[in-house]
C-alpha cells in the first residue's frame, strides 16, 4: 500500500502525487498533487499586469470555495493530459494498484472522468 496518511500540511507537490482507487482519490509519492493555490509573482516582462491580476482572481475563486466537509483538501492534480481540481483525502491507504499521474493516459482518462482530453494516447 502507498499511503501519506494523516498529513496536517497541505501538499506541495514535490512529495505529494494522488492515486485513485474505487471513486476516491488519496495521497501518495509522487509530485503530481499540489494544494490548490497559484503562487503569486511580482510584475516581471513573464508575469505581466495582466497575468498579476488574473493570479489574485483564481486565488480569491479558490479561498471563496467551502471547506470540504469530509476533510478532502482541494487540490491540482497534473496529468500528462493537463491539470485538474480535485478534493484529496489525506487519511486513507492507497493501493499500489491505484491509478497515478504515471498511469497510461486511457487509465487516467477513464478514472478522472476527463471529457474532450487534449489527445488520448
Amino acid at each position: 500500500m502507498i499511503s501519506k496518511m494523516n498529513i496536517d500540511l497541505p501538499c506541495h507537490g514535490v512529495d505529494c502525487g494522488f492515486g485513485e482507487s474505487g471513486g476516491e482519490l488519496g495521497c501518495t509519492d509522487g509530485g503530481s498533487c499540489f494544494e490548490a493555490r497559484m503562487l503569486e509573482a511580482s510584475e516581471s516582462k513573464f508575469h505581466d499586469p495582466t497575468l498579476v491580476e488574473a493570479t489574485r482572481k483564481i486565488n480569491d475563486i479558490l479561498a471563496s470555495l467551502p471547506k470540504d466537509p469530509q476533510g478532502r483538501q482541494l487540490s491540482f492534480l497534473h496529468t500528462n493530459l493537463g491539470t485538474m481540481l480535485a478534493w484529496v483525502r489525506h487519511d486513507m491507504d492507497v493501493p499500489d494498484s491505484a491509478i497515478k499521474a504515471d498511469s497510461p493516459n486511457d487509465r487516467i482518462i477513464e478514472s478522472l472522468g476527463l471529457i474532450n482530453p487534449p489527445y488520448r494516447a
